[in-house]
């Protein structure tokens, strides 16, 4: 896509965006009248269409974030994307209390707005890994994790000598052992077999010497079935010719047939021939056809146009970088131009900006206001009008002088004072506890008022939050481009970048760096006039002058202390501890399956609505959600622990693996079988933490994986695990690692668990408020994954019956699944497939016969589902509102019948 298509596109994205915001300004205007929707299904839609608008918007942005060469732009539109993000995870919240249900089902907002769910899917942007990460910070994760011990200390000379002197004596005893070896087998008359020589490879050649190993396996594989082939043909040809010579030479070969019969044949051979080919080659139209409607997938396909599409993305990316080094050196230049020529331009008008305010004071107060601290911002927050002002002073005065005849009148004692502060204190106190059980009481009002559907007042949407940081920065950004932006825009706006913007932002930074020297000047002239003004009430005969009200000196932010170990240092020995893991790269597309399309028209039926079941789909965009946008994300409302729950081999570590490779996060497994024996002792388990908190924040972003995590809080420890201290991080754990997260921190805890009943649930539920459930492997997942396997094989047929393998193995784990078919269809049985072709029983058996094959049936996945409603907030919001359901049904037939009797 050219600069010229890209700028037309966003043209267009900006009326997007203001409709959107419009639109979700309509929904909070609902929101803060505290307005009833009916029914639950019209509620959804409302807050589904802006939540899937903003969707699409967001995928938008980081694209053009991501391609878009303007350089000065990109700084706006990555503030957008900020806001943005927050008020997505803050509309996903509200439309999860909408619906009732973690889960959310937007599809019939997406049928009116004629859009589908892939429009909707968040992706994880291209800038957010490569943006996050300091390149040293990089350098040494590379580094390490590549074997090399960049984080072991610098030895001294004198330890570089000794090690010298050890390897060389080592050497030597070798030598002398070899040697003597060969003397004796001299003596015995032994042969004398010199050693192989052992060559060790990196595991990027050990990973080409196996790709190269399994290509020249095929290629042999191919060369001898085409030699079989070969040489069974020339035996046919040969004993077929061996037999007509001797039956000519024996003469009992049969006389040809009649010319007139022959030609019969011919002509019949010819006309089925003709009709055969007729058939096939409307058989190759109609797979063509197919094939395009996407109804036949084919075995083989063109590569892919997604890697041709990055690599384009690639380039245009390269031309960025090399704008963005022009745009900072242009930078650099035009702030020294300025500086050089403009400096007393600038300060004059700084100090005449602050006198100004001095005049103010003066005339209309006869006094001088206290001048802001430097750590405040110092005269920036007279510019901005943040300091006291003269109205203000004039109320706070009045109110100051009642209060000191109020205490000259009376004065009260320290007692009283105290007693006073601890009685405010217990209002305060009580009040709010009114108020909580105010908000107790609204709400079981709220839920009898529902079980009735005469008087349920509906749906409320809760108000958002994050809607005017959003509104902020779309405001900074018009205020800024809005007259530069026209359709028939100059280059410089499309690409590169615009130099009257760069002038102006060297004056500012030059502004700001001057602003602290004008600042000093004028404190020594406010001291004088101070001073001055202080005579002239004294010559007035005022002992006493008025004040202003005292300025609180903040406090000063103190420098972050010096790290007594190297960051490499601690990189390395967590990694030598088995702590920092490296771990495959794998992407959430390698994370197979299907969404629930039929849940949101079962939900939304009146009266008599569905829950079905969620699907692996529905996971993958829970994980993008919560996981992927929460890890991005510097939002006070994200939640930055999550808990998958599910049977055995549901692929909660893949899911893991994949948000850690689609962010580029370093992976800290803090998993009870995992840290049980390592940095032993209570001193050095403190150290673990302060090096996990360190490496965390400096190597971020960072996932912290916590394996098992029923282990961590178990009831009662098995007395076969007792030896592994698993509960050894429980009582730490929630202070030491989950509160010091911070908003700014790209930090996420993901933990796992397969038996979450076994833990104490009050205590899980403080590390893992927020939790995904992994559901049961559904035929929709299933036929979905078995047609993409499948069908990459060219003899199977397209017409493959997967449905009812797809019935028949609901419940079984993927991976057994996927591990099946591939054992099945070797290399032997894919010669085969033409002769004998598949046959759905036989994928039954492979995977019946994989090892490790794991089955969760519906009884087992019941105690899932038990735990969860009670374990999750989720589970009795759920259970309250099927009474409602079931009452407002009740209610209705009663009127029905009522009315017909």
């Amino acid at each position: 896509m050219a600069n010229k298509d890209y700028y037309e596109r966003w043209l267009k994205m900006k009326e997007a965006i203001n409709t959107t915001i419009l639109e979700d300004e309509r929904v909070q205007e609902l929101a803060a009248a505290f307005i009833g929707i009916k029914p639950q299904g019209t509620a959804v839609e409302i807050v589904a269409r802006v939540y899937c608008k903003y969707c699409d918007l967001y995928n938008k942005l980081c694209d053009c974030y991501d391609q878009m060469e303007q350089v000065q732009r990109r700084p706006y539109i990555k503030k957008i994307i900020d806001a943005l993000t927050c008020r997505l995870l803050e509309l996903k919240a509200t439309l999860e209390d909408v619906e009732l249900f973690e889960f959310t089902y937007p599809e019939n907002a997406l049928q009116q707005m004629l859009m589908i769910p892939s429009d909707i899917q968040i992706l994880c942007p291209f800038f957010y890994p490569f943006e996050t990460r300091q390149e040293e910070m990089q350098y040494i994760v590379d580094q390490i994790l590549a074997g090399n011990r960049i984080g072991d200390p610098t030895p001294t000379p004198s330890e570089i000598e000794r090690k010298e002197e050890a390897r060389l004596e080592d050497e030597r005893i070798k030598q002398e052992e070899k040697e003597a070896e060969i003397k004796r087998k001299l003596v015995m008359g032994e042969d004398i077999i010199e050693p192989e020589i052992v060559i060790t490879l990196s595991p990027e050649d050990q990973e080409e010497l196996r790709l190269k190993q399994e290509y020249e396996a095929h290629v042999s594989n191919i060369q001898r079935m085409e030699r079989s082939r070969i040489t069974t043909r020339e035996n046919a040809h040969k004993a077929n010719k061996d037999a007509n010579l001797y039956l000519e030479l024996a003469g009992l070969k049969q006389p040809q047939a009649k010319e007139e019969l022959r030609l019969k044949a011919a002509h019949l051979i010819q006309s089925v021939y003709r009709k055969f080919m007729h058939i096939k080659r409307d058989h190759v139209i109609e797979y063509k056809l197919k094939q395009k409607l996407g109804m036949i997938i084919p075995s083989w396909s063109t590569p892919s146009h997604k890697l041709q599409l990055e690599k384009v993305r690639e380039e245009r990316r390269n031309f960025r970088r090399q704008y963005y080094e022009e745009w900072l050196q242009k930078n650099l230049n035009e702030k020294t131009r300025v500086l050089k020529l403009r400096k007393g331009d600038i300060m004059e008008d700084i100090s005449a900006e602050v006198r100004q305010w001095f005049q103010e004071w003066y005339n209309e107060a006869r006094l001088f206001d206290e001048y802001p601290w430097p750590e405040e911002g110092g005269s920036i927050l007279v510019v901005q009008g943040e300091t006291f002002s003269v109205p203000e002073y004039m109320e706070w005065r009045k109110e100051e002088e009642k209060r000191l005849k109020a205490a000259a009148g009376n004065p009260k004692t320290k007692e009283q004072i105290k007693a006073e502060k601890k009685a405010e204190k217990e209002e305060k106190k009580r009040i709010e506890m009114d108020a909580k059980e105010k908000e107790k009481k609204r709400l079981l009002d709220y839920k009898k008022s529902r079980l009735n559907p005469d008087n349920d007042p509906g749906v409320y949407i809760t108000p958002g939050q994050n809607i005017e940081p959003l509104k902020s920065a779309w405001d900074s950004y018009q205020s800024q481009w809005k007259n530069i932006e026209t359709p028939d825009a100059p280059r410089e706006v499309t690409k590169g970048y615009i130099m009257q913007l760069i002038t102006e932002s060297a004056y500012q930074d030059v502004q700001l760096q001057l602003r602290p020297i004008v600042d000093e000047m004028m404190r020594l002239e406010l001291n004088l006039l101070k001073n001055s003004l202080k005579l002239d009430y004294q010559a007035a005969g005022i002992i006493k002058p008025p004040q202003t009200m005292k300025r609180k000196k903040p406090k000063k932010q103190k420098s972050p202390k010096p790290d007594k170990v190297s960051p490499a240092a601690m990189f390395q020995q967590l990694v030598d501890e088995g702590i920092i893991k490296k771990y495959p790269k794998v992407t959430l597309d390698d994370y197979w399956g299907d969404q629930n399309y039929a849940a949101a028209d079962m939900r939304a039926t009146l009266w008599t609505p569905a829950f079905p079941p969620h699907s692996i789909g529905d996971v993958k965009e829970q994980v993008r959600v919560r996981c992927l946008l929460t890890l991005c994300s510097s939002c006070p409302n994200a939640v930055r622990t999550q808990l998958l729950v599910g049977p055995k081999s549901a692929g909660k570590r893949t899911l893991i693996y994949a948000i850690a490779t689609e962010t580029n996060s370093i992976l800290i497994d803090l998993s009870p079988l995992n840290v049980y024996n390592k940095f032993p002792g209570p001193k050095n388990l403190k150290i673990m933490y302060s090096f996990v908190n360190r490496i965390s924040r400096l190597m971020q972003p960072t996932i912290i994986l916590i394996e098992n995590a029923e282990k961590m809080f178990y009831k009662k420890v098995p007395k076969e695990e007792k030896s592994f201290d698993p509960t050894r991080l429980q009582r730490d754990f929630v202070k030491e690692i989950v509160k010091p997260i911070t908003p700014e921190d790209k930090i996420l805890i993901l933990g796992t668990a397969a038996e979450p009943w076994l833990a104490k649930g009050a205590q899980m539920s403080k590390a893992f408020p927020s939790l995904i459930m992994m559901p049961r492997s559904d035929y929709g997942s299933i036929s979905f994954i078995l047609t993409k396997i499948l069908m990459k094989y060219h003899g199977v047929k397209r017409d493959f019956n997967v449905h009812s393998v797809a019935q028949a193995l609901r419940g079984y784990d993927i991976n057994s699944i996927k591990k099946g078919v591939e054992t099945l269809l070797n290399g032997e049985r894919i010669a085969q497939l033409y002769h004998k072709p598949l046959q759905p029983d036989e994928i039954l058996i492979a995977v019946l016969d994989t090892e490790g094959a794991t089955y969760t049936g519906k009884e087992d996945y019941a105690l899932y589902k038990n735990w969860y409603e009670s374990y999750s907030p989720w589970g009795q919001k759920y259970l309250d509102y099927m009474i409602m359901i079931e009452s407002q049904l009740a209610y209705k037939l009663k009127a029905e019948k009522k009315k017909a009797g």
